[in-house]
Formats: structure tokens, C-alpha cells, sequence
């Protein structure tokens, strides 16, 4: 099991250059990109997108990349020789007319307007492209670890609660078969007290206690409780199972309320509402579950 909350931070160098990558990850209902990466590794962005993609399946993620080169390999300069010459030229020409001397130099020369300009340096793609893998690749596997140790975190807590529902519900299978039993002493009391004089009707306080079974018999919903508890039990050893989760949990929590309007019985009701409340802790946990 993955948790969708962690970090993680990749970095290749070569030559000169470097490139790092880093992930930020939060819970979302769906796999949610945001990149940031610089012009120079445009051409990569897609790549970029796709690996993140078969990393993961859920979650909100932050992609940062950088890219470093350093200052002599970043810079070059080449003299534009039109405009050496001009200013060569325009010198010769002032020491001639007015005889001076020309003492126009190199160091003096490169110090002109014009004359040193930056070379653009076009950056191998290829040789980019194998610094980001291996960044990304890195930073995806340090992620994958982070979220992997806060999901063992939250498969312990999910299956603590687990067991307390399985509990509970074991004990409104416990408690059921009791309503019935108390309501038929409760009945047949109530008409004894009232009707002291009068031949107790057996045969009509046994319809009677038998139609009020059907009403609150809450078997189906018990069972169907269990089977929930068993599937999201094996859930907890699979991922991603977060989507799965959360649907089992609005089946679960839909079984409970069934069983809420059918306890006509203050035990039951007890267990309905703690039942719900383990649910509802169950719930806010698995949000965070890929």
C-alpha cells in the first residue's frame, strides 16, 4: 500500500552540467501533474509527464527541475571582425591625418562596443535527455520509497479500524436475535398486565412477534457487512487500492445506516453509531491512499 503524501530529489552531473529533479506529492482523487521545467529541457517535457504517469496512479504532483551549467562552458565569445576592422580602420585613418601614434591594442580593442560577442552554444539533446533520465528516475524511486513507508503507517491504522468494525458488527450479530426474544417478553407482558382477565391469543402474540422479526431482522445486512470487511482486508495488501477502498467504505456505511433505521433497540443503535464513527476515521484515512 502507497500513501499519495512524500518527497523526492534526484540529481545527475556530467561535464559541467547538472541536472536535478524534485517531487512534491499530496492526495488527490486523480493523478495530477504540475511541472516546472526550464527552456533548455522543453523538449523534454513530455517524456517528463509520461514517466511520472507509469510511476504513479493518484495524487497531486509537483515536478521541479533544474538545470546548471557552469560559467565557462555557459559563455563563449567570438570578435565580429566587421566591426574589429572598423575600429582598426577609423584608428589607422585619426593617427595618419593628424600625426599621432596608434596605439590602439588589443586589450583596447576587445573593450569597444560590438567588437566581443556571445556565441550561443546549442546544448546536445541527447546528452540532456540522459542526465534528466537518470535525475528522474532517481527522484521517482526515492518518492516511491517515501510513499511506501507512509502507507505501511496508514495500512496499520486502516486495519486497526478494521478489526474494531468487525468487532462491533460481530456484536450486532450478537444482540439481533435478542430484540426479538425481548420484544415477544416485552409483548406478552404488556398484554397480561393489561388484559389480566382475558386468555392470553398465543397463536396471535406468535404473528405478532414474527412480523416484527421481519421487520428488524438485519441479517442480510450483517452478512453483507462481513463481506465487506473481508474484501477491504485484502485490499490492505494490494495497491493501488485507495478508489476500491472508498467505495467500499460508502457500501459499508450504507449497510450501517440500514441497520440504524431497522434497530428498533437502544444496544443496537450503541453499536450503529459506533460503528459509523470507525467508518468515518476509516474514511478520512483512506483519502490519503493511492
Amino acid at each position: 500500500m502507497f500513501s499519495m503524501t512524500g518527497f523526492g530529489k534526484g540529481e545527475m552531473g556530467l561535464e559541467g552540467k547538472s541536472v536535478s529533479v524534485e517531487l512534491k506529492s499530496v492526495n488527490h482523487r486523480f493523478l495530477d501533474l504540475y511541472l516546472r521545467i526550464p527552456a533548455t529541457l522543453n523538449f523534454a517535457e513530455d517524456y517528463v509527464r509520461k514517466a511520472l504517469q507509469n510511476a504513479f496512479s493518484r495524487g497531486h504532483i509537483e515536478c521541479t527541475v533544474s538545470f546548471v551549467k557552469e560559467g565557462a562552458l555557459s559563455k563563449k565569445f567570438v570578435v565580429d571582425e566587421a566591426a574589429a576592422m572598423n575600429y582598426l580602420d577609423l584608428a589607422a585613418s585619426v593617427a595618419n591625418e593628424y600625426g599621432i601614434v596608434n596605439d590602439l591594442g588589443v586589450k583596447d580593442l576587445f573593450r569597444l562596443p560590438s567588437v566581443l560577442v556571445e556565441e550561443k552554444i546549442e546544448d546536445n539533446e541527447e546528452e540532456l535527455q540522459l542526465l534528466l533520465s537518470v535525475a528522474l528516475e532517481s527522484a521517482i524511486s526515492s518518492l516511491k520509497e517515501m510513499r511506501g513507508r507512509e502507507g505501511e503507517n496508514l495500512k496499520k491504522t486502516l486495519s486497526s479500524h478494521l478489526d474494531v468494525v468487525a468487532e462491533l458488527t460481530e456484536a450486532a450479530k450478537m444482540r439481533a436475535p435478542k430484540v426479538v426474544d425481548d420484544y415477544r417478553e416485552k409483548l406478552s407482558k404488556r398484554v397480561k398486565d393489561y388484559l389480566s382477565d382475558v386468555e392470553l391469543d398465543e397463536a396471535r402474540l406468535l404473528n405478532e412477534v414474527a412480523f416484527y422479526s421481519d421487520k428488524v431482522n438485519v441479517d442480510e445486512e450483517i452478512n453483507r457487512l462481513f463481506s465487506h470487511v473481508d474484501q477491504f482486508g485484502e485490499l490492505l495488501e494490494s495497491a493501488p487500492a485507495g478508489k476500491k477502498m472508498d467505495f467500499l467504505l460508502q457500501e459499508m456505511n450504507r449497510e450501517v445506516n440500514t441497520l440504524g433505521s431497522k434497530a428498533n433497540d437502544a444496544e443496537l443503535l450503541n453499536l450503529v453509531v459506533s460503528l459509523k464513527n470507525e467508518l468515518e476515521k476509516m474514511r478520512e484515512q483512506v483519502q490519503n491512499v493511492e
